[in-house]
């Protein structure tokens, strides 16, 4: 489960990261466009002319300015995928943007000149810092308590298990010195059975790990988080939970929460969850699109 948390999860999109991302795209044209501009490939006089420092290098101001298009269009196929990466980028580059116009400013240039670059990059700034645009982003951990709760149940069950099976191998075995070989048998039968009670417990200990608040039911297609949270209104807290219930109720649930959702696959989807199974789960969902088969 460790794994799959550490891969790109997909989220819902907000009206932030389609902006993010359409900037993104347009930076990256503009930068293929000024390469044709130094080759003279695209001499637009409303564009003003472009000199390189170099006269005889201005294929190299050409290539320089094709590679910053391509990072741009990387960094919008990250916004796309809601990968960090790409949100970090934007942020980064936003801030060094504004500290090199404000040098600017204090030299020779004026702030007119500077004007619509600054707004563009205090605008991306502003979309990229938006709570919002950050959860979708990188989603929020689960709370302490969740995760301590989880750790306590694990230790008590496992520390109910060991005590058990040890009393039980040990009456077993005071047993078994007074008895003739077939007692002996019937005790070894015993202790299996109390080996096997154990990894039931333990078992268990997983399940209830399973089920503590901070299983993020989102990485089933077509569950974003406002549903996730009317999910656990209704008690359904963990994989095994969303796999027991059937689609009718999960109707019911989302039609009562006023949500039109189709959530006919969810259950399968869980099933796979529930049983580590990420990639055939990640098979399925290549194939679904909002819940259901594309």
């Amino acid at each position: 489960m460790t794994q799959r948390n550490l891969q790109p999860v997909q989220r819902e999109r907000n009206w932030a990261v389609y902006i993010l991302f359409f900037l993104a795209v347009i930076a990256g044209i503009l930068a293929f466009v000024d390469a044709a501009r130094y080759m003279g490939w695209l001499p637009i006089a409303t564009f003003g002319e472009l000199k390189f420092v170099l006269p005889d290098a201005r294929w190299f101001a050409a290539l320089m300015s094709a590679l910053v298009g391509v990072i741009w269009f990387v960094v919008a196929k990250w916004l796309w995928d809601l990968n960090p990466s790409g949100w970090l980028f934007v942020v980064v580059i936003a801030v060094i943007n504004l500290i090199f116009l404000f040098l600017s400013i204090l030299g020779k240039t004026t702030f007119s000149d500077v004007l619509i670059p600054v707004i563009v990059n205090v605008l991306a700034l502003i979309l990229a810092l938006l709570p919002s645009t950050k959860q979708a982003f990188i989603p929020p951990l689960p709370s302490k308590d969740a995760v301590q709760d989880a750790a306590d149940r694990t230790a008590a069950a496992r520390t109910a298990s060991v005590a058990a099976t040890a009393d039980k191998v040990a009456d077993k075995a005071t047993d078994a010195t007074a008895t003739t070989g077939a007692a002996v048998a019937d005790a070894a039968d015993d202790t299996a059975d109390a080996v096997t009670e154990s990894a039931a417990a333990i078992a268990a200990a997983a399940e209830a790990v399973d089920a503590a608040p901070g299983v993020d039911l989102t990485q089933i297609e077509g569950v974003g988080p406002k549903i996730a949270e009317v999910l656990r209104a209704a008690g359904i807290n963990s994989y095994a939970e969303l796999a027991a219930t059937s689609p009718e109720e999960l109707h019911k649930i989302l039609a009562d929460a006023g949500i039109s959702a189709k959530p006919d696959t969810w259950p399968s989807q869980a099933q796979l969850a529930a049983a580590g199974r990420w990639k055939d789960l990640e098979a399925i969902q290549a194939q679904l699109k909002g819940g259901r088969t594309a």
